[in-house]
């Protein structure tokens, strides 16, 4: 039987570099974080003649700390903004007899305050800038308004024209143009297929459905209309929100300091299905 041991040489897999173009990869990314390691690579073989893949240069690489962006994040700019931003969403709900509902809901970020709600069987552009002109009646309005790319906030289209190309790279909607020129409000479209970048007033949106419109059979859209209408003063001034550790917007008694002793008493909300725990003198 012929056998032969393996030398400690022949190992499996790729060899690795010289120490000195190791050392040279470590400097160049130590000096410039900001560089990838194709960029490295280029600069190894045009300088020094040292032919390495971007992989293999990326292997020795010193770990470093993520460049701080130029730019804002778009986290960071809602948590910079967020006494100033404005969210809004349509939700869809069926009646008994299956006709569609549209309730649509605004919401100030910062608060997670519910500034604005209605409900509709035909929502239009028209209908939407009613809503905004009612939620800002009193002056109170935002500087962003976040919103999705709803086809009903009417998506603007190009013909070649030189004014209509101008407009577009402005707005990308119809209601944005209006509520820049109008209403002196930026309008902030989410990235489309990211109903993510939106998160606070779809969360809303989820709790509502799952903690009052679930628990009910609606006939029409105004018993829809007075559910919500329940629900998001209880939501707004007693139900405490674990994004903001606190109430949206308590009632006036909450905001006095509660007292140290009492019995412990239930105010229904929604007929039973949520309660407003107090404590009674």
């Amino acid at each position: 039987m012929f056998w032969r041991r393996r030398s400690h040489s022949h190992r499996i897999g790729r060899p690795s570099i010289p120490r000195q173009h190791i050392a040279f990869s470590q400097r160049i990314s130590g000096d410039h974080s900001e560089w990838g390691e194709e960029k490295i690579a280029e600069e190894l073989a045009a300088k020094f003649g040292i032919e390495h893949s971007g992989s293999t240069v990326r292997r020795y690489m010193v770990a470093r700390c993520r460049a701080p962006r130029g730019d804002q994040t778009w986290r960071t700019f809602i948590r910079n903004h967020a006494k100033e931003v404005w969210a809004c969403d349509f939700l869809t709900q069926y009646t008994a007899f299956f006709a569609v509902a549209y309730v649509f809901v605004i919401m100030e970020v910062g608060s997670r305050r519910i500034v604005h709600f209605n409900v509709t069987t035909n929502p239009t552009l028209p209908w939407i800038k009613q809503q905004i002109r009612e939620a800002t009646a009193w002056g109170n309005g935002p500087r962003f308004l976040i919103h999705d790319n709803d086809g009903i906030f009417g998506q603007i289209r190009t013909s070649g024209t030189g004014d209509e190309d101008h407009g577009r790279s402005r707005y990308r909607c119809h209601l944005d143009r209006w509520l820049g020129e109008v209403m002196r409000i930026k309008g902030l479209p989410i990235p489309y297929g990211a109903p993510n970048a939106s998160p606070h007033v779809e969360r809303f949106i989820r709790t509502l459905r799952e903690e009052a419109l679930d628990h009910f059979i609606f006939l029409s859209a105004d018993h829809i209309r007075r559910v919500v209408t329940e629900y998001v003063r209880y939501y707004n001034g007693a139900r405490p929100s674990q994004a903001i550790h606190g109430i949206p917007d308590p009632y006036p008694e909450l905001k006095q300091p509660p007292p140290r002793v009492g019995r412990l008493i239930a105010l229904p909300v929604l007929d039973g299905v949520h309660h407003d725990y107090r404590l009674a003198a």
